[in-house]
């Protein structure tokens, strides 16, 4: 969807210009450092795994972005997770993306910019995957029924040397 030059400079500006925070998430009962980056933009709060983001405007690079992705998907979207994977060794483990009540529409459209990743689902039993690498300037849709089915990770990947902002808007209200 966004050509190599806008890849590159929203690249470049996203890193230097979010709010980048290190944060610590607990699962199954441990506290760990998250192997990211991440900042949360938008006007409802945000909690998962001990994780709390408050409301947040959205920087207008972020707002920039948004327009573009809402115009291609026709989906409102007025909140971002965004994710800063500094190398292949930074990573999300598996999870869901169905465990806050947003009360919103619950799509999700994932925009990549940097170095391509990865990007794994499986079904809940884990017998049927999927796997396919995301591109600089991609935009993946995942509808409500893909929310709630598929788990989904970024997994490590020693060969990649350079960084990765992933954005993931959503629709949420309330808090």
């Amino acid at each position: 969807m966004f050509d190599a030059a806008a890849s590159a400079a929203h690249l470049a500006g996203l890193v230097a210009e979010l709010d980048w925070e290190s944060q610590r998430f607990t699962i199954y009962g441990r506290t760990m450092p998250m192997p990211r980056l991440i900042a949360m933009y938008g006007p409802a709060g945000y909690r998962y795994s001990g994780v709390v983001h408050p409301p947040r405007a959205l920087a207008p690079r972020l707002e920039e972005i948004r327009r573009s992705v809402t115009a291609v998907t026709g989906r409102d979207f007025n909140s971002v997770l965004a994710n800063l994977y500094r190398d292949g060794c930074d990573s999300v483990g598996w999870h869901r993306d169905s465990d806050y009540a947003h009360g919103g529409q619950p799509d999700i459209a994932s925009v990549s910019f940097g170095a391509s990743r990865r990007f794994e689902l499986r079904d809940a039993g884990g017998r049927a995957r999927v796997a396919l690498d995301l591109e600089p300037g991609s935009v993946l849709l995942m509808t409500g029924g893909a929310v709630a089915r598929w788990w989904h990770r970024v997994p490590k990947w020693r060969a990649v040397t350079g960084p990765r902002v992933n954005l993931t808007y959503r629709h949420m209200v309330g808090g």
